[in-house]
């Protein structure tokens, strides 16, 4: 692994108060050049160093040629909530991030990103900010969020679990402007799941992100309601978009509506 600490950082925005840490790391593939770039994305103020090197992450990072990426950024939880801080990539961790992976030759490879709670708010803000660099993200469970711009148009995972309390409506309604918009987006409600991390959530996200790398995908809708395969509603908030119908059975188990 290699470990990148950045520091003094010009022209991002930041103040010393608003970015207390500014570490990234990196995972590559040891046979090949990697294909692409998934940044898994910690919780509020957390670090994704053991993520990454979590074998079920490195050995998937293998199979798909994918290089591996993680953080540590930290900023006071009233600017975070606040809508400051380093969950608005605008405002300096974008440009962190991106050091890391072009210090690391990783900085012409699209980019995945998977994010739980304070790792979702930073990927969808990363998206968001940078969408020309995205291939997908996945940003499970998060308390608010600001309507996904026209210029994002890639793929993405919306996820929150039954029982996390306001958090559901919000990332709902994240997944509904993005339908709308007519973005392949897919939801999962995850049955009786609080405010936690999932491991079962965590195979499907592989198995989405497997498809993504695929040229030759052939999306199918699905009724997010019957979970049904439908021919119409593309933009139809009830409508979810799978990008292969070889992920409908490993959906269906997982989403409950």
């Amino acid at each position: 692994m290699i470990v990148f600490m950045l520091s003094g950082l010009t022209g991002t925005g930041f103040g010393e108060s608003e970015f207390n840490k500014n570490k990234v790391f990196i995972h590559k593939p040891s046979l090949s050049h990697p294909v692409a770039t998934l940044v898994l994305c910690p919780g509020q103020n957390g670090s994704s160093e053991e993520a990454i090197n979590n074998k079920a992450w490195t050995q998937f990072a293998e199979q798909e040629h994918l290089a591996l990426v993680g953080y540590h950024f930290e900023s006071p939880d009233s600017l975070l909530e606040a809508g400051k801080g380093y969950f608005v990539a605008e405002r300096g961790s974008g440009k962190a991030l991106l050091q890391g992976i072009e210090k690391a030759d990783l900085a012409n490879e699209p980019l995945f990103l998977y994010g739980f709670s304070g790792g979702a708010h930073f990927a969808m803000s990363f998206a968001a900010w940078a969408p020309e660099k995205i291939a997908g993200f996945c940003a499970y469970s998060f308390a608010w969020s600001s309507p996904p711009p026209q210029t994002l148009r890639c793929p993405a995972l919306i996820v929150c679990g039954e029982a996390d309390g306001k958090r559901y409506a919000s990332t709902l309604q994240y997944f509904q402007e993005g339908r709308r918009q007519r973005n392949p987006w897919t939801w999962i409600s995850l049955g009786g799941q609080e405010h936690a991390p999932s491991s079962e959530l965590d195979a499907f996200v592989r198995e989405y992100l497997a498809c993504l790398t695929r040229k030759n995908r052939h999306p199918v809708i699905v009724d997010n309601i019957t979970k049904q395969i439908v021919k119409q509603g593309d933009s139809d908030i009830r409508y979810s978009v799978l990008p292969s119908e070889s992920l409908l059975a490993s959906w269906r188990q997982l989403h409950h509506p």
